[in-house]
């Protein structure tokens, strides 16, 4: 994933932490378990899976292993949603005692509908549900009600989210560095992979380490415009608007908590 912006040497790059987040923009294909027979080629049971998120406020992936490269579910499960029937091999099938689902949680941010914060609550062991799947059933397997076990106040991310908001009549660019010398182009999480410009009236999701100061951002305008001054927080949101005159402006700052989305 790699640019060149005029005027400067830049290098997109993709982000992806070890600190409760992973690059949700790319998967390998969905996979069907249930158990087929060689001669006719057909389904040798009814053995399904269904994902029970109702419990829960927050959208969920389902994969079958914990690096989430191969996803269960078709679709994203909705928060307060099912998940479609899903086609599984049955316990008795393997040498475990019960199969390992690991999740992604999707953390919404009020007022940006397409802003959702790829979320692995390993800390709090959340990352993962095991069930026993029964041979020609189905098996209902429930997802973690995530503000019933991870306490209010605790942060729930070591990195920074920044939110930028382009009300610029032209796209913009966010860059890591400064308009004196290379810097690199970053590529928001929720545009899809390979984009590195927010057009007009779009936003923009990135995860950043935690800094003392914003100094080393930098958004590409109609000039190269610093980030207002700001201490970057582990575990805090940043949302920075591009005003009408391509200016970024800090809007507002908050820990992302579960105190956060509370009703």
């Amino acid at each position: 994933m790699k640019r060149q912006f005029a005027l400067i040497a830049i290098v997109t790059v993709l982000i992806v932490s070890c600190t409760g987040f992973f690059d949700m923009r790319e998967y390998e294909e969905i996979i069907d378990r249930a158990p087929i027979d060689p001669v006719t080629g057909q389904r040798i049971s009814n053995t399904i899976v269904i994902f029970n998120n109702t419990s829960n406020k927050f959208p969920v992936d389902v994969f079958s292993s914990n690096t989430r490269t191969v996803k269960v579910n078709h679709e994203r499960i909705s928060a307060d949603g099912k998940s479609d029937n899903i086609y599984w091999v049955p316990t008795s099938y393997s040498k475990d005692k019960g199969f390992v689902f690991y999740l992604t949680f999707y953390l919404p941010i009020e007022g940006y509908d397409n802003i959702l914060i790829p979320f692995i609550p390993q800390k709090w062991g959340r990352d993962f549900t095991i069930s026993n799947i029964i041979f020609d059933t189905e098996t209902t397997v429930p997802v973690h009600d995530l503000t019933k076990t991870i306490p209010l106040g605790e942060p729930l991310i070591n990195d920074v989210c920044i939110i930028i908001e382009n009300n610029y009549a032209s796209a913009v660019q966010f860059n890591r560095g400064s308009g004196s010398g290379v810097s690199i182009a970053l590529s928001p999480e929720n545009l899809g992979s390979g984009t590195i410009l927010i057009n007009p009236n779009q936003n923009g999701l990135y995860i950043v380490p935690p800094a003392a100061s914003s100094a080393n951002y930098i958004v590409i305008s109609n000039a190269f415009n610093n980030l207002p001054s700001f201490a970057l927080a582990a575990g805090h949101v940043y949302i920075v608007t591009v005003d009408n005159a391509g200016t970024p402006i800090l809007k507002e700052s908050f820990p992302l908590t579960m105190s956060y989305f509370q009703d």
